[in-house]
């Protein structure tokens, strides 16, 4: 038998052993697999993992993110030492009476209050207090050209003066209801309509013309509280009493509506913060300019880019075949996170390029033959916040990147799914692998053949 095809199928023969092998090793996690490199096998054939492909950080900047139509309303306000101050609002519109009572001759107006519901999401500190404000719109909600959803730097103008104030402290994980006495005089005027029966409060529509919605904001600039989500499921309630002959108490009920009008106004203030520099016009941001970190915080515009600019140098090892694993952890900044500052529980990966736009997700091979995508299956170390971290597997991206003889400005994005994406302050904080704690690590296995 010729000499060539001796070695050719003595190759099909060690691949086929490798590919077991392969098997044995990522399923048992055998402790002779080490950091840097190192041989399985003394053969020709042999698996070789690498630690030494170093992730390249940055942050992203973006200018609007959509926060309608979301189901969460937000309000309050506090001072993030990584990200700044923050003050967040909500903006929506109510309809008018779904049923239009017959009030009695003797119907006395009582009170009007406004009260919405933790939906037990929070950021910050809340154990303190906090005064909500509550103002009527001077102007209709409206969507600009060729727009559909309204983002976090929207605003509509309000009326000096509240119709209400109060402050109040909530309980997330009790789900507390804020409720705050509005104006009677403002009460008084629905009270006449409603027993009226007036044009402007005959539909939602009508209503909508001659009370044009409510924002709700925190009050006397109280950086130390907290931000709070609520259920959208609010209600502006109207009191009154009949004597019919008996004293019988009632109420009537204006709700939101038109959920696509409801936004979440965010404004932060990143002085004194890493986060406070020179935007590039590519609005990218190298690590070794933010602190030596990136950064997380989809509301605020922050998002996670990663690169692996060396990948391609494996090509250039004598021995190198192909790469058949590589996993990608992602543990945040040592004290960076804590029940103030909860860390995304799920953030996903999005494959990007110079732009900077969201591709397609990160997705794996599941038990059922389907792609899934990851989640980066978080496991949290609240004893010692050593351990924390989120795991990938980037076996087909690195598989395709290796052959992308480009500029290296491909990449992923890391940032949570929707809807947490659009509702929540969660933030995340990863030192790049020059500085602090955490950081990135990339272990790849190629199959090697020795000369």
């Amino acid at each position: 038998m010729p000499l060539f095809v001796i070695k050719v199928m003595r190759k099909l023969i060690c691949t086929a052993g490798i590919l077991g092998c392969i098997i044995y090793t990522t399923g048992c996690k055998k402790a002779y697999i080490q950091f840097g490199e190192q041989f399985i096998d003394a053969g020709i054939t042999n698996i070789v993992m690498v630690d030494t492909i170093t992730p390249v950080l940055s942050t992203i900047f973006r200018d609007s993110v959509p926060t309608s139509q979301s189901g969460i309303v937000m309000a309050g306000s506090y001072n993030d030492p990584v990200f700044g101050k923050m003050t967040v609002s909500s903006f929506f519109v109510l309809a008018s009476p779904s049923a239009m009572p017959d009030m009695h001759i003797s119907a006395i107006y009582d009170s009007l209050v406004f009260q919405m519901r933790s939906d037990s999401s929070y950021y910050g500190d809340t154990s303190v207090a906090q005064r909500f404000n509550i103002h009527e719109l001077s102007s209709l909600i409206e969507f600009g050209e060729d727009k559909t959803y309204l983002y976090n730097r929207s605003n509509f103008p309000v009326y000096t003066t509240p119709l209400g104030s109060s402050v109040v402290s909530v309980r997330p994980s009790l789900k507390d209801s804020v409720k705050i006495r509005l104006s009677d005089t403002k009460g008084q005027e629905l009270f006449e309509l409603i027993r009226s029966k007036s044009m402007e409060i005959q539909t939602s529509a009508d209503f909508e013309q001659y009370f044009k919605g409510i924002r709700v904001s925190p009050g006397d600039n109280n950086m130390n509280a907290a931000i709070y989500g609520f259920s959208d499921s609010i209600t502006v309630r109207l009191y009154y009493h009949e004597s019919n002959p008996y004293v019988e108490e009632k109420y009537i009920d204006f709700v939101l509506t038109s959920r696509n009008k409801q936004f979440n106004r965010i404004q932060y203030d990143r002085s004194g913060t890493a986060l406070d520099i020179a935007i590039p016009e590519t609005r990218e941001t190298a690590s070794a300019l933010t602190a030596g970190s990136a950064y997380i915080q989809p509301l605020t515009g922050v998002l996670l880019k990663m690169r692996f600019p060396t990948l391609r140098s494996l090509l250039a090892r004598s021995d190198y075949i192909k790469i058949m694993k590589a996993e990608l952890t992602i543990s945040p900044s040592k004290g960076s996170y804590s029940s103030n500052y909860m860390l995304p529980p799920q953030l996903v990966a999005s494959t990007t390029d110079v732009n900077n736009q969201l591709g397609g997700y990160l997705s794996v091979m599941g038990n059922t033959g389907s792609q899934s995508i990851q989640y980066g299956d978080l496991i949290t170390d609240w004893l010692y916040g050593e351990d924390t971290r989120y795991t990938y597997d980037v076996t087909a991206y690195m598989q395709s990147e290796i052959l992308n003889n480009t500029d290296h400005t491909n990449g992923l994005i890391f940032a949570p799914p929707s809807p947490e994406y659009n509702t929540k302050l969660n933030r995340l904080v990863v030192d790049d692998n020059n500085t602090g704690t955490g950081g990135v690590k990339l272990k790849m296995y190629y199959i090697s053949v020795q000369q």
